[in-house]
Formats: structure tokens, sequence, C-alpha cells
């Protein structure tokens, strides 16, 4: 009968840890949101009280892993505008490059023009004296031999034969010839280097697109996820709402339980009075409140937001803290430790009258499936006596 009964206790954690949400079953939630949303904010019942409590722990999840998008996003953002800025400036730079070739290229079209119209004026000149030439020789010989030839280099060459055109004008046709070939070749040149700039802005252009196009998606995926942020942060409020209002609902008392006695320590009263507001409130193993507490969570909550700074250990360890007193000397807010045959394992906060608080339960993976398993009061006489390990002074 005995090993019975000790299994049906509510064992406190003998480990100090937080609360996990390593239990929920994401996959269970994918892509339904919408309906454990509607269920666990407008029709929150005791039979549905633990996935909804599963699902607010998948939202939390996925709010954080939200948020963790929405950063990296940002800071890929911010690296797509300095992207995009470099670009820009690589293209002005080119367009400052293509529009002084530009100036250079039409500056050697016009010398090569005023030179071409030089060469002209010279040819016609020299013409003119073969015609004068000609009408000595009284022949057409020589014209036909000049103008016969097929090109300009022809003509130049067969203009040289003839003696009777002096040296200053041959001199100065084939430096004209010269320079002509010469400012071909510089603008050839020009051109070659103008569409090689060309290639590189079309390449920057195609580049700078690109990034204005991701810089958009990227914008897109920072506003999507925000909303659905703000959408999972609202059905959050909501759920949290429902199950504390589904908590307010929930029996206080039971296991022959007690009413508040006043003592003489106003600090001790008030730590009796905060541990005795969370009535009812679920126990979940590790849990420091404030809507959830194991043993000693409830103990280190209770005292913390009673102004007491304690720091959060198990019910072994609250055991060897504060100051030792005797049962006589119990007053409410004073800490009583239990221990079953194996090291302390239980911990309670006493309220006056032969009772005390505690929070009563086996483990977070039967929360909300029995009632029994919250926070609550139990006689000090009787059945816990036996168990009973010290009592503890903690402020």
């Amino acid at each position: 009968m005995k090993k019975i009964l000790m299994g049906l206790l509510a064992f406190c954690s003998v480990l100090s840890m937080t609360v996990s949400s390593n239990h929920v079953n994401a996959v269970d939630f994918e892509g339904n949101e919408s309906k454990y949303i509607k269920l666990c904010s407008s029709s929150l019942t005791n039979s549905n009280k633990k996935v909804c409590e599963e699902f607010n722990s998948y939202l939390s999840k996925k709010n954080s892993n939200l948020k963790k998008e929405i950063s990296e996003t940002k800071k890929d953002l911010s690296e797509t505008n300095n992207d995009i800025n470099e670009v820009s400036s690589k293209i002005k730079t080119i367009n400052s490059q293509i529009d002084s070739k530009e100036k250079e290229i039409d500056y050697l079209l016009t010398s090569i023009t005023k030179i071409e119209k030089d060469i002209d004026k010279k040819e016609k000149q020299m013409q003119e004296r073969l015609y004068v030439m000609q009408t000595t020789y009284n022949s057409n010989w020589l014209v036909d031999f000049l103008f016969g030839a097929e090109d300009f280099s022809s003509f130049f060459s067969r203009l040289t034969s003839i003696n009777d055109i002096t040296s200053y004008e041959k001199e100065l046709v084939a430096e004209l010839a010269k320079q002509k070939k010469n400012l071909s070749s510089q603008k050839e040149t020009l051109l070659n280097a103008k569409a090689a700039l060309q290639s590189q802005k079309n390449a920057q252009v195609d580049l700078q697109e690109k990034l204005v196009n991701l810089k958009a998606t990227q914008q897109k995926e920072i506003a999507d996820n925000q909303a659905e942020a703000k959408k999972v942060t609202d059905a959050q409020k909501k759920i949290d709402a429902a199950l504390t209002e589904l908590m307010s609902q929930a029996p206080s008392g039971g296991g022959g339980g007690g009413s508040f006695v006043a003592g003489s320590s106003e600090v001790g009263n008030a730590i009796a009075q905060k541990a005795l507001s969370k009535m009812g409130s679920r126990y979940w193993w590790g849990a420091s409140g404030p809507n959830y507490f194991d043993c000693s969570g409830l103990v280190h909550w209770a005292h913390n937001n009673a102004g007491v700074k304690l720091g959060r250990t198990t019910a072994a360890g609250y055991s060897r803290a504060g100051k030792g007193i005797s049962k006589s000397q119990l007053q409410p807010g004073d800490v009583i430790t239990f221990s079953y045959g194996s090291g302390v394992a239980h911990i309670g906060i006493y309220i006056g009258g032969g009772s005390f608080v505690h929070a009563a339960g086996q483990g977070s993976g039967t929360v909300g499936q029995y009632p029994n398993q919250c926070v609550k009061t139990a006689q000090l006489d009787g059945y816990w006596s036996r168990y009973v390990y010290n009592y503890r002074r903690l402020y």
C-alpha cells in the first residue's frame, strides 16, 4: 500500500532546469496554424489545454526563428545596398571614361577631316600644275599616268617620279598622308577602347539589374516575415490570455488544505500570500512561473515576488539554505522540505494553521491531464509529517 501511495506522491524536480519546448512536434502544427489558433484562442477547454500549450510553444519557437530570419535578411539587404552603390559608382566611372573617349574620337575625326581637305587642296593644286605642264608637253600622257593610279599610294608613287613637281609639294603631301594614317590608327584604337568600356558598362548594368531584383526580393521577404511574426505574436497573446483565463477557473485548494493564518513577519506573510496567489496553477517539472511551477520553482517565485532575492535551486538546495528552525518556530513564509528515503525531493511553503502550499506533480509529460497536479495546500500533520526532512527560513 505504501508503494502505491509513494507512486501517487507529487515529486519535485531534484535538478534545476528550464521548461523546454522539445516535446512539441512542430510537424503536427506546420501548415495548420490557423486551425490551432482558432481552437486555442476561442475554444480552450481542459481537454485541449495540453495541445494548446504545446502549440503555444511551437508558436514561440516559430516567432524566434522568424525574428532571426528577419535579422539575417536585413543584414543581407544592407550588403546588397552596398553592392548596388558600388556598381552604380563603377557605372558612373565607366560613363565618364566613355565620354572622354568619345570626345577624343570627335577631335580625331575633326582633325582627319581637316587633313583630308588639305590633301584635296594640294592635289588640286598639283593637278592644275600638271595641266599646265601637259600644255607645255603638248600631250595627255602626264595626266593619264598620274590619275590612272588605282589609289592614293599609287598616285603618290607616280607623282614622286615626276621631277617637275617640287620637292616641297611632294614632302607636304607625304606629311599630310602620314598624319591622316596616324590619326586613322588612333581613331581605331579609341573605338576599340570605347567598345571595351561599353562592354564593361553593359556587364555592370546587368549586375545592377540583378542586385536591384535581389533587393526587391529581400525587402518582400522581410515584409512577409514581419507580417507573419505579427500574426504569430497576436496569436500567442490570445492563447496566453485563454490559458490564463482557464487557469483562473481551475479548482483551488484540495488535498486536505487549510487557510492562511498571518504570522508576525510581514516578509513571511508576503511570501506565503504570493504562493497562495498561484493556487490552481499547473505543475510543470523545472518551471519557475508565472503560469507553471514545480515545487522549488514556486518557492523561488514566491520569495522573489515578495522582495526576497533568492537564487534558483532545487528542494535539496533550499534544504541547506537560509537558517534552520524547529517546527515550533514555524511561521508563514518558512519552507518545509521532504524526503522519501533517497534525499530531499520536495518542498512547500508554510501558510500557518498547520498547513502549507506546494506545487504537486511528477513531470511535465502529464501536465493538463490530471487536474490534481497543480499548486495546492495540504495539512502538515498526518500523512506529510512522516516525510518531513527539515524546516528552513530563507529570508
